[in-house]
């Protein structure tokens, strides 16, 4: 009798172990991640227009990057008429763009601006006109 109660203890406990990790595990997945749909996953792509705040010119060759943090996804520059386009290097979704942020750099020698950080709305993709001013 002994014996068969020492089996029933073990396949239960095995049974348990199971269950209760497989609880752990599925609810782990989830924790303080957005919950997405597969409709509402995007590859963004963040765009925008860089000009001088004293005449409006464009500028180039300001180094534009796209963050989550420190960490960088994406680098690009800008060009003759100030534009710049950035993409996530994968898909993620809406809610996780207010997340994102872009980073603004004159890093081409002669650093005639300050640098800028702009925070991505969830709503938009497209920064517009960006003004950078001038150091002083």
């Amino acid at each position: 009798m002994a014996r068969v109660s020492k089996i029933y203890s073990s396949i239960l406990a095995v049974l348990l172990s199971w269950l209760g990790f497989s609880v752990v595990v599925s609810s782990c997945a989830k924790y303080g991640a957005p919950v997405c749909q597969g409709d509402e996953f995007i590859r963004p792509q963040i765009t925008g227009s860089v000009v001088s705040e004293n005449n409006n010119t464009p500028i180039q060759g300001i180094r534009a990057v796209l963050k989550v943090g420190n960490q960088g996804l994406d680098t690009t520059y800008t060009a003759i008429n100030g534009d710049f386009l950035l993409q996530h290097p994968y898909s993620i979704c809406k809610e996780e763009l207010r997340f994102l942020l872009v980073e603004l750099q004159d890093v081409d020698g002669d650093g005639v601006f300050e640098d800028k950080e702009i925070p991505i709305d969830a709503q938009s993709q497209s920064l517009g006109t960006i003004q950078m001013t001038p150091k002083e």
